[in-house]
């Protein structure tokens, strides 16, 4: 029990810790730019801790909290904020107010069998950077999710409205008329839906989000010094604007057959005529305490209009061993390789990780 003032509620402490012994290598033009071997916790996702709880308000109405801190268990680095947020439930649906999950994340890594691991090979995670906030479309901060009630059995609609924080103030004290964030322009605002479907084996989702004046991080793309080394041109931005609004939009598809499920994914962001698209299949087998799985992704990265500017495929491949309900022995790899399709430079990134990751 946690003790709130002179009464008390009930509480649920929950997280996990994962610890992975990674190794990972990237290359330009046949030249090792970097290469790398340490211990992190992402291979299964961040190790955390949180407490979570609910309350009966009669009459059918409940509220709920949830606060989650991120923890680094290989170093001593500061705590962060998962997730916070505050919500009641009840006839009319559910309502959670602050930081949260997004429902493009969670519809994404639905067809993931890999779970959005720290490995190379899941294009559709770089699809699904720099949307609005430090780590959206990860999860969205300043946010407003409402469910819907379910009116038919298996079906759930979300809506979702994030808040910018932005000046957006006309005329600022300091007379800039360039600086879109400050001048009548609320950066950052955006809205989103989420439509998924559930019937037996079967889950189908989609999504779509828009935010107001964010650019879009690509992830990496390459260059050619004209020396045949090749330079990284690492998190490509696309400028904001104050007409064309970035939009993301993710489309998953899975079907458990009990030996096994197959699954496809579709993510796309894209500021105007600028874009980054990535579709992934993938299949993971049940095999005793074991689970194997493979994906395959390609995408597309768009910077000036002609769809060919940059093109992506990966791989991604592993085992997880259950060696009891809360603890999995895991073994992750995988690669993949970006190409300007102007100069022909290829970057390839390969990596594995061999790990522990318990829940409670």
């Amino acid at each position: 029990m946690l003790y709130l003032g002179t009464s008390f509620a009930d509480a649920t402490l929950y997280g996990n810790i994962d610890q992975t012994y990674n190794s990972t290598k990237t290359t330009e033009a046949g030249v090792v730019t970097n290469q790398q071997t340490n211990f992190s916790a992402y291979q299964m996702g961040q190790s955390f801790l949180g407490v979570k709880g609910e309350e009966d308000l009669g009459s059918g109405l409940k509220a709920s909290y949830l606060y989650a801190f991120g923890l680094s268990t290989d170093t001593s680095a500061t705590p962060t904020n998962r997730q916070s947020y505050v919500g009641l439930s009840g006839g009319f649906g559910a309502l959670r107010i602050g930081k949260q999950y997004s429902n493009a994340f969670m519809n994404a890594i639905s067809s993931d069998p890999a779970g959005a691991t720290g490995g190379a090979g899941a294009l559709y995670l770089a699809a699904l950077t720099g949307y609005n906030g430090t780590e959206a479309p990860l999860r969205q901060d300043k946010g407003v999710q409402y469910d819907l009630p379910n009116f038919v059995p298996g079906l759930t609609i979300s809506l979702t409205k994030v808040v910018g924080n932005a000046n957006s103030a006309v005329n600022n004290a300091d007379g800039d008329t360039t600086n879109l964030g400050t001048d009548g322009v609320k950066t950052g605002d955006g809205n989103g839906i989420s439509i998924a479907y559930t019937s037996g084996g079967l889950r189908a989702g989609f999504t779509s989000d828009t935010v107001t004046n964010k650019g879009i991080n690509f992830g990496t793309q390459n260059a050619d010094n004209g020396d045949g080394t090749g330079t990284s041109e690492a998190n490509t931005l696309v400028a904001a604007s104050s007409t064309d609004k970035n939009k993301l939009t993710t489309l998953a598809l899975s079907y458990d057959l009990g030996m096994a499920k197959p699954s496809y994914s579709n993510v796309k962001m894209s500021v105007g005529s600028q874009s980054i698209k990535v579709d992934m299949f993938a299949v993971s087998v049940p095999l005793g305490a074991a689970t194997v799985f493979i994906s395959s992704s390609s995408g597309k990265i768009d910077l000036t209009g002609s769809e060919n500017d940059a093109k992506a495929k990966g791989m991604q491949y592993g085992v997880n061993y259950g060696l009891s309900k809360r603890t999995v022995a895991y073994w992750h790899a995988g690669n993949h390789t970006i190409t300007d399709n102007t100069t022909g430079v290829s970057q390839k990134t390969t990596g594995f990780g061999i790990g522990v990751h318990h829940s409670f």
